[in-house]
């Protein structure tokens, strides 16, 4: 388990305890009388149901705190580990090329370096552990005061015309779903949620132990120089010693007397190293490495303006997941489609400008670089060979439920069964067990395949779908899409759609199994990533971005 699966399981922790107060709200629902709603009984049950889920939750997640917080310790031990021996690995390196001011630290002294740092890195997990079994106590505090607060803000609401039960309730819940649980203060005021609280102090503490590890292999050999890495977007507190030689007396033991640079403690104390930062250094070798770097003022500009893109991005994906959990807690129809709708707008918004590095949606926004398309006279017969091998590893289940999607028998437009899975991807129809099945049979099945050429791709529709898209917009798909390699196989309808399809894009050629072999069919898997390159009255160009 790694930090992302660490953060992921304290997520997955915070929205069941959101969900399972929901629930209980929605069972347990007020009596409507003649004169209103019987808040006092409904109180009552809420209050009880309240104690039964402060119980359940302590003995549910107490174990599965225990469990995650021994893995935070053996993920340091491990990070610890890993920069020693990609230190030393370095230090052999730069050996080997011709550098010859180290003086190895002797045996005894080694082993004093050994039982110092150990005992450093053990203050280290113990401070990390204790600091997130507080915020662990915290989330279930937060939640059953938020539950509390619900209780008895919904006959509030009610009074003051909320108008019906659910409308009540979210209102109620409305604040707490809009910042979620967000249970830990900083120095600053800033509050975040266990995930995301976990993620930074995960994060910060392995690094340390990284750098101790590091820095362990330097004192071994009586390096303490190193040099900070000049990235792409450095942050505002880090940049001052970007590409800077310093002395490191934090973790190789660094003195005054080892050369004409200023010491690491006093980067750090200026900010260098803050939580979540990005950047690292590396061994100075005197006479081999790189001297230290500067920036132009072209340079300087570019940071300042990516670094503000990344700040944008990140405030979108917040506001992403606000509406998100907003759409998916309310009770009230009205309201979920509303949050729907605004959830979808910020996702929009966040797929123009980007996922999260804005290096890497720069990089994207190059169209079709390098793109060469299988011919339209020997794409066929180059993807029915390539499909055999995936066909033939594709289970029973596979199979049919592909072939069910191009066509089951009894259905009728417009509710055919491929309408229905694709309606209910996109979130215009309600969630359904067995269409759920299907879907992730369906994508399971295409994720076995990759896409191995180029190609040009068709669809047509009777309605234009992107009307909210501009050229160079970057969208997501929730649905699968289906296409054709042959443009005269296409269906004939007014709405022409023409898709550039590069190699290693989530998909299959489907011909072999499809009730339609005709129609030449390559198939899209659900959750695409497209870019539009262009757009007319009756037409449009997508990238699939892989």
């Amino acid at each position: 388990m790694n930090e992302y699966d660490i953060s992921a399981a304290f997520e997955a922790i915070e929205q069941e305890l959101i969900a399972s107060m929901i629930r209980n709200m929605n069972r347990h629902r007020a009596e409507e009388l003649k004169e209103g709603y019987d808040w006092s009984m409904w109180q009552v049950e809420q209050l009880k149901a309240l104690e039964k889920y402060k119980l359940e939750n302590q003995k549910k997640y107490s174990k599965q705190f225990k469990s995650i917080n021994a893995q935070i310790g053996e993920l340091i031990w491990q990070a610890r580990q890993q920069g020693g021996m990609k230190q030393e690995a370095q230090i052999l390196r730069a050996i080997k090329n011709g550098f010859k001011s180290y003086k190895p630290a002797s045996a005894a002294m080694q082993a004093e370096f050994f039982k110092l740092n150990t005992r450093k890195l053990e203050a280290l997990i113990k401070a990390t552990g204790n600091d997130m079994k507080k915020a662990e106590t915290a989330v279930l505090r937060m939640a059953n005061d938020q539950y509390r607060k619900a209780i008895f803000n919904a006959q509030v609401y009610a009074n003051s015309g909320a108008g019906t039960y659910e409308k009540a309730v979210d209102m109620a819940t409305k604040d707490m779903l809009s910042r979620g649980l967000n249970c830990v203060e900083y120095k600053n005021g800033a509050r975040h949620a266990l995930s995301d609280y976990a993620d930074m102090a995960i994060r910060t503490a392995s690094k340390r132990a990284y750098l101790q590890g590091e820095g362990e292999k330097r004192q071994e050999w009586g390096i303490s120089t190193v040099i900070v890495g000049k990235r792409g977007n450095p942050c505002p507190k880090c940049l001052p010693f970007v590409g800077k030689v310093l002395i490191d007396d934090v973790w190789s033991g660094g003195k005054a007397s080892d050369g004409p640079y200023p010491f690491m403690s006093a980067a750090i104390a200026r900010g260098l190293y803050h939580p979540r930062c990005k950047d690292s250094h590396s061994t100075y070798f005197p006479g081999i490495s790189t001297t230290e770097d500067t920036w132009t003022r072209e340079e300087l500009k570019s940071i300042e303006k990516s670094y503000k893109k990344e700040q944008d991005q990140l405030y979108t994906q917040r506001q992403a997941d606000k509406y998100g959990r907003l759409a998916e807690y309310s009770l009230d129809e009205e309201n979920q489609q509303n949050y729907k709708r605004k959830a979808k707008q910020w996702n929009h918004i966040r797929f123009k400008t980007g996922d999260i590095d804005s290096n890497a949606y720069m990089e994207s926004k190059k169209p079709l670089a390098q793109f060469r398309a299988v011919s339209k006279e020997r794409v066929v017969n180059v993807l029915r060979k390539e499909s055999e091998v995936w066909i033939d590893n594709l289970t029973k289940e596979e199979k049919a439920a592909i072939r069910k999607y191009t066509y089951n028998s009894g259905d009728k437009s417009p509710n055919r069964f491929f309408e229905r899975l694709n309606a209910m991807l996109r979130g215009a129809d309600q969630p359904n067990d067995n269409l759920i099945k299907y879907a992730d049979t369906i994508s399971g099945a295409i994720k076995k395949n990759k896409i191995k050429q180029d190609l040009i791709c068709f669809r047509n529709l009777d309605i234009n779908p992107y009307t909210d898209y501009s050229i160079g917009d970057i969208f997501r798909e929730p649905q699968f899409t289906s296409t054709s390699v042959v443009s005269g196989k296409a269906l004939d309808k007014k709405f022409k759609i023409t898709l550039y399809v590069p190699k290693g894009s989530p998909g299959a050629y489907i011909e072999k199994i499809s009730r339609f072999p005709q129609q030449r069919e390559l198939l899209l898997d659900k959750n695409c990533l497209f870019r539009v390159i262009s757009k007319g009255n009756d037409s449009i160009e997508l990238e699939v971005i892989p």
